[in-house]
């Protein structure tokens, strides 16, 4: 948690340091996020900065244009798997509140607490998703959250921390709504981009699971 505090912080110095660029990806993504069919192309931008930003690259606002372009096709991929596990997702809430599940029983408790945990683990992986794609020589979302999964095991610590970091973000955003102009999702999205990049370095010059 000590090194995640210390990544954190760097991450808000990058942010920072990039304000302009981060709000104005902030301000991009909610605009194609309106109409729901672009908002994979918002996203492919949003982390393409987030991206640039994490590295220590230089970037302008035409980089976010310049991610929707070389990403657009993995963004619609990764959005359609997403869709997919969230009717999966709708589909069980409905199921286990539908009254056809006995909740007392250890069969009903077993069909609501198991999947409920996997629910969570996939919320905290599947920030890391996009970032690896971005990195994958041929962008694969199964491989991503492979080796999303590899670096919550790997370092839970730095992870979580993480992500603590990005849902509190998002709960002010959504309490206070004005941070979503800002920073709302932008933030979230460099902090992702920075665990990516501190996991991968960690393995010492060895390529993650399926990247590249």
């Amino acid at each position: 948690m000590d090194k995640a505090g210390r990544l954190l912080y760097q991450g808000l110095i990058a942010a920072w340091d990039g304000f302009w660029v981060v709000w104005l990806s902030d301000l991009f993504w909610l605009v194609l996020l309106l109409p729901l069919v672009t908002a994979p192309l918002g996203f492919a931008g949003l982390y393409e900065c987030a991206h640039g930003l994490a590295n220590g690259t230089s970037i302008t606002w035409r980089t976010f244009f310049g991610g929707i372009r070389r990403h657009w096709g993995a963004a619609y991929r990764w959005a359609l798997f997403n869709l997919g596990l969230i009717v999966l997702l709708v589909f069980y809430v409905w199921f286990a509140t539908s009254g056809k599940v006995n909740l007392t029983t250890l069969t009903g408790s077993l069909l609501t607490g198991i999947p409920l945990g996997l629910v969570v683990l996939w919320l905290v992986i599947n920030q890391f998703t996009f970032p690896f794609m971005l990195i994958q020589a041929k962008p694969s979302y199964l491989n991503a959250l492979r080796n999303s999964l590899v670096i919550f095991v790997k370092w839970p610590g730095v992870t979580l921390g993480f992500s603590l970091f990005n849902l509190a973000v998002i709960a002010l955003s959504l309490w206070l709504r004005f941070p979503w102009v800002v920073c709302g999702a932008s933030l979230p999205a460099l902090m992702a981009c920075l665990c990516v990049k501190y996991t991968v370095e960690q393995t010492r010059g060895v390529t993650p699971v399926s990247a590249g």
